[in-house]
């Protein structure tokens, strides 16, 4: 069974309402009519700005788990995910920043621990999507319609870049910047064995099977260059 279907459900059956009751817009946002509707939702809701990543409101469910005296996050900034996120799974922030920013069709399914009131860190699973665009067509304003889950889910293509060794990092630049495995081993002093074998490994590691699929990752994901 895909855990994130009924999640996608309801965050579609969510949008509909939103936006038959009246044209969806950032300032309607904050506003009673918006958040009653969200407020209907038994899943935990957030609603984001993600042209600057931000938090703009929760529904009520998701202020009770935390523990928050208000579902309108006023003047706060991207360090609301950090305080509210384990460690562990801060990579999170890195794919739906990536995610948002490339834009694709589609929906952006992540896995999380989050801190509840209890002082317990809770894992939760979560499906976001963009719900308004700018005025250049970019996401802008996205919800995000998660729950609290034990299980294990799969492990996601950021968590799978970061199991790269410092060596296979190496080889994942060269090859995006255009080189043969021939000249990535003259370049590193090792023998076109040695590259074939960590592509080997690049490939099997990231899931992928050619230097485009590659490629796309590394766009997604390579910090810096």
């Amino acid at each position: 069974m895909d855990h994130f279907l009924p999640l996608q459900k309801e965050l579609e059956e969510i949008y509909a309402a939103l936006t038959a009751q009246t044209p969806l817009t950032v300032d309607c946002i904050r506003q009673e009519p918006f958040l009653q509707i969200i407020d209907r939702s038994d899943y935990l809701i957030t609603i984001h700005d993600v042209e600057y990543y931000r938090p703009i409101c929760i529904n009520e469910k998701l202020r009770e788990f935390y523990g928050f005296n208000n579902r309108i996050l006023q003047g706060m900034d991207h360090f609301y995910y950090l305080k509210t996120m384990h460690l562990s799974t801060y990579y999170t922030l890195i794919e739906s920043m990536a995610f948002f920013r490339n834009d694709p069709p589609g929906y952006l399914n992540l896995k999380y621990k989050l801190l509840a009131s209890t002082g317990q860190w809770k894992k939760t699973i979560g499906t976001s999507k963009a719900i308004i665009r700018n005025g250049r067509g970019s996401s802008k304003v996205a919800m995000t319609v998660m729950k609290p889950m034990e299980i294990e889910v799969s492990i996601s293509p950021y968590e799978q870049y970061l199991s790269l060794t410092s060596r296979e990092l190496e080889i994942v630049g060269l090859l995006y910047d255009g080189l043969s495995k021939k000249e990535i081993a003259g370049k590193l002093f090792i023998s076109p064995d040695t590259v074939i074998t960590h592509v080997k490994n690049i490939y099997r590691k990231l899931g992928v099977n050619k230097i485009s699929e590659l490629s796309r990752l590394v766009e997604q994901f390579r910090v810096g260059g």
